[in-house]
């Protein structure tokens, strides 16, 4: 009995030993490698201070606005004002504009919370993807300029030895895939590590797992009037939540004009179609019709159609539709956008409709004719107004010499006379002191910054806003 219970112990002993090495042995979580704060090869080799980015392709810079996950505007902090819009080199983040992808947002969100607490607290400074000074590099669209974003979220005006590569932050976490890295070989084999890593990880858009913040759900048919009455309730209250922001929806409404890659869209509502008002109303919306060409069916005045896409509150372009398809032909797919009733075929009721005001009568916040055209009885006067990187915005006087509530935002090539192509305004002081007739401008508001809501009048073609001779 005695030796039956040592052998017993000693055999219990070698099994838990062996157990023990089993476990001890088995696979392993892979840890998380910080590469942006670890790796000796990407880092900023060329001091910034004092350059010029449109001279130098290095310079510190201010936040101006974050696009979305891979594409922000900056400007330089000394020196030239000019907007710098940057594309992030070596990335291909999920779309969260135009289009929108599963981890697009998330994508979007993470670098948006990076630049704007650098922004606030911090450096942020934009070099080219090459390693000596030189005019930088646009992308193929030709108006955005490849960039490598280096940050220190904590220190102002910080050595170039304490700033961090926020691409590649980017890419470790999960957000994107490595793309294009010619320009940059030193940084190949941190970049491809760093995806590697959190596909190893299931690292967000590498989790296999559904996007949180991603809308699944099938299209649900909207009107625009009930958008009309949700999103009056935003303007009035910033703190509403809207019930409509993310969801997948489906519209029809006559188009009533067309700019700047925006298709605007009205319709009227009677009592019978849910108005409260005895008399009707319209309602409207604009949708971002995406960087892709455009058939002209979908652009086409008085064309009545259906689009399918995401209603969001962007924080950069405030209420619109946007991850709109607008084929050319019938594909089959039945979310794809379709025109219901042509310019020739639409009824009266449906036609776009142009609101008419004395200029002093149409106030800020007027909730009737938002994101519809509107026309004006009398002539206004251009007293000022600033130029933006690809529009002009002016502000307005009615002839008794009163300041109106809302300016005009010129968002293309303005031509005065259209019978002379060579004359066109470039800046808002060929405007300043001379007299404008408006007709079919759309009313909208822009949202600023600061999240605040400036209303506008915007012209679609240089005839809706015409020099009075």
């Amino acid at each position: 009995m005695k030796k039956s219970f040592k052998f017993k112990i000693v055999y219990s002993a070698l099994f838990f030993l062996s157990l023990s090495s089993v476990v001890s042995c088995g696979p392993q979580e892979p840890e998380f490698i910080d590469f942006a704060s670890t790796s000796d090869v990407v880092k900023l080799g060329l001091e910034y201070e004092g350059r010029d980015f449109f001279k130098d392709g290095i310079a510190e810079v201010e936040l101006y606005t974050a696009i979305d996950g891979d594409t922000a505007h900056f400007k330089m902090t000394e020196g030239n004002d000019e907007l710098i819009k940057s594309r992030f080199y070596g990335l291909d983040t999920p779309e969260s504009t135009g289009k929108v992808q599963e981890y697009g947002k998330a994508a979007s969100n993470f670098t948006k919370e990076k630049l704007q607490k650098a922004n606030e607290s911090g450096t942020i400074v934009v070099s080219s993807p090459f390693f000596y000074y030189g005019v930088p590099q646009t992308d193929s669209t030709g108006g955005r300029y490849l960039s490598l974003i280096w940050i220190n979220e904590e220190k102002e005006h910080a050595p170039i030895s304490e700033l961090k590569c926020l691409n590649l932050m980017i890419v470790q976490e999960g957000y994107s895939w490595v793309k294009n890295l010619n320009e940059i070989p030193e940084y190949v084999d941190v970049f491809t590590e760093a995806e590697q890593q959190a596909r190893d990880l299931k690292l967000n858009l590498f989790s296999g797992e559904p996007d949180p913040l991603f809308n699944y759900g099938d299209y649900v048919d909207v009107s625009l009037l009930d958008l009309k009455k949700e999103i009056i309730k935003s303007l009035d209250d910033p703190n509403y939540e809207n019930p409509y922001d993310n969801a997948n929806i489906r519209i029809q409404g006559t188009i009533v004009g067309y700019t700047d890659r925006i298709i605007y869209l009205q319709t009227y509502f009677d009592e019978e179609t849910g108005s409260t008002n005895p008399n009707g109303e319209y309602a409207g919306i604009n949708i971002f019709a995406g960087m892709g060409s455009i058939p002209a069916k979908f652009t086409t005045r008085n064309n009545f159609i259906e689009v399918s896409g995401v209603f969001q509150d962007s924080e950069n372009f405030g209420f619109q539709v946007t991850d709109v398809e607008l084929p050319r032909v019938d594909l089959g797919n039945p979310n794809a956008g379709k025109v219901l009733f042509t310019a020739d075929e639409i009824e009266d009721s449906l036609k776009v409709h142009s609101f008419e005001f004395k200029p002093s009568e149409l106030k800020a916040q007027n909730y009737d004719c938002l994101f519809s055209p509107i026309t004006f009885t009398e002539s206004v006067y251009v007293t000022g107004g600033y130029d933006g990187e690809d529009s002009i915005t002016l502000y307005l006087e009615d002839e008794d010499g009163n300041e109106l509530d809302y300016s005009c935002y010129i968002p293309f090539l303005y031509r005065p006379d259209l019978e002379d192509s060579t004359v066109s305004y470039r800046s808002y002081e060929d405007f300043v002191g001379k007299e404008f007739s408006v007709s079919n401008c759309i009313y909208s508001f822009h949202k600023t910054r600061a999240g605040k809501y400036n209303y506008q009048i915007i012209p679609t073609t240089s005839t809706d806003f015409a020099l009075v001779a």
